[in-house]
């Protein structure tokens, strides 16, 4: 171990783990049900109980920004724990207590090309995006701008401007990648892969768009 425990903390982090053991025998069972809820609770209350002791003795348990982010509480409140995943961490914690330290955030500024193909002009444009501490800065031609994380609004306004189909989920797929830049720490190369392949779908999207018979003029 990582963090070397008192008697009383072994105790409970052996409680915790006993618990957790339980846990996941009743989620393989398909048995999510309210006991095993009940057994989260109890448990959620022995990991703030140990969360207490440790800070006491001024080891601070450190979880992903993002776990708080998705609890939406400080892991020093008493219901931080009445969850799965931060219980989890603890115990990570406890082993290794660089386990959940977050990656090096690696593209903000980071410049990157969203190269699409237009029915208009009959030919690829490509987009400069740059990944912001908010969000993406797309530009293109005369529409340009900061965007929040899902490409609104400017994304999508060159797309309006020039007629471009786009698949349903784009913004939401756009949003997924920034935050997996974040989380994951991934790399220059690979957010440029991840964009690109959006900007695949874009394309694929436009040109499967009907365009013969009655849509020759639309």
């Amino acid at each position: 171990m990582s963090i070397e425990l008192l008697a009383d903390e072994m105790l409970l982090r052996n409680q915790i783990a006993e618990n957790m053991m339980k846990i996941d025998e009743a989620f393989n069972a398909g048995n999510a049900d309210e006991t095993a809820e009940k057994l989260i609770e109890k448990t959620g209350d022995l990991a703030h109980h140990l969360h207490m002791l440790l800070t006491k003795r001024g080891i601070e348990p450190r979880h992903h920004a993002y776990m708080i982010d998705n609890r939406g509480l400080q892991p020093d409140h008493p219901k931080f724990y009445v969850h799965y995943h931060p219980i989890e961490d603890l115990l990570a914690f406890i082993e290794d207590e660089h386990a959940n330290d977050d990656p090096v955030d690696q593209t903000i500024g980071s410049k990157f090309s969203f190269q699409v193909y237009s029915r208009r002009w009959g030919h690829p444009d490509t987009y400069t995006i740059i990944r912001t501490e908010n969000g993406w800065n797309v530009s293109h031609l005369a529409i340009n701008g900061e965007c929040d994380k899902g490409g609104q609004p400017f994304l999508f306004r060159n797309f309006q401007q020039d007629y471009i189909q786009y698949p349903i989920g784009l913004e939401r797929r756009m949003e997924w990648l920034w935050d997996q830049s974040l989380t994951e720490g991934l790399t220059k190369e690979q957010v440029q892969d991840g964009l690109q392949q959006l900007a695949d779908w874009v394309s694929t999207t436009e040109k499967a768009a009907p365009r013969q018979g009655v849509w020759e003029r639309y």
